[in-house]
């Protein structure tokens, strides 16, 4: 039950909650009994709410939604009811949290690259230990949220701090090429032409003219 409110989809969180309170139905147990499990379950939405932060101004339109609770203990049908309602709104609340937890690790990569794009060694590996992340994670995460890899991403940073010196300063091109954490110029050069269509050397030639 716990999981599925915690990864859905909806159709996920139905199926345990339905079959838990059909099996309850079955069993025939006593009415206490069976208010000491609804209860039980009351008791786990409200363990993930505090997991996730989540307030009951975020689940509950009003508080006597939140309060139904109580007539409903002890009424299968009313309890599946607002148990439902609830798990959907926790893990909508989940997903929310998520996401944001998600784009503020991916901000902080992007901060980390914009600091440290002079280090020719700067990695995958290297931000993940940054951000005690598996750079499995991290890199699916990254494209999903920019729409475009990691590697992708550095190589664009570098190449637009390149186009900055290249028209700021008077650098030779190997120079620029270590200033934006290529080793080697040909490789830099490569790069460069790749992405603008033309080399370092022609780039600045055609500001200049």
């Amino acid at each position: 039950f716990i999981t599925a409110v915690k990864f859905g989809p909806e159709e996920k969180i139905r199926e345990p909650i339905h079959s838990l309170m059909t099996r309850m139905d079955d069993a025939r147990v006593h009415v206490r009994q069976q208010q000491l499990y609804m209860l039980s379950l009351f008791n786990c939405v409200t363990r993930l709410m505090q997991q996730y932060d989540l307030t009951t101004r975020e689940i509950f339109d009003t508080e006597k939604q939140y309060l139904d609770i109580q007539a409903a203990i002890g009424k299968p049908e009313k309890f599946e009811s607002w148990i439902l309602g609830v798990s959907f709104r926790i893990h909508e609340g989940i997903n929310r949290e998520r996401d944001n937890t998600t784009k503020k690790v991916i901000l902080e990569a992007r901060r980390y690259v914009e600091n440290h794009y002079q280090d020719p060694s700067l990695s995958v590996e290297m931000i993940c230990r940054e951000l005690h992340m598996s750079p499995a994670y991290f890199s699916t995460m990254f494209r999903k949220v920019t729409g475009q890899t990691y590697i992708a991403y550095l190589t664009e940073v570098r190449l637009q701090k390149a186009v900055e010196l290249l028209n700021e300063t008077d650098d030779k091109t190997y120079v620029i090429a270590q200033k934006v954490g290529y080793q080697e110029q040909n490789y830099f050069s490569y790069v460069f032409k790749k992405r603008f269509g033309i080399s370092p050397t022609k780039y600045r030639g055609t500001q200049n003219g």
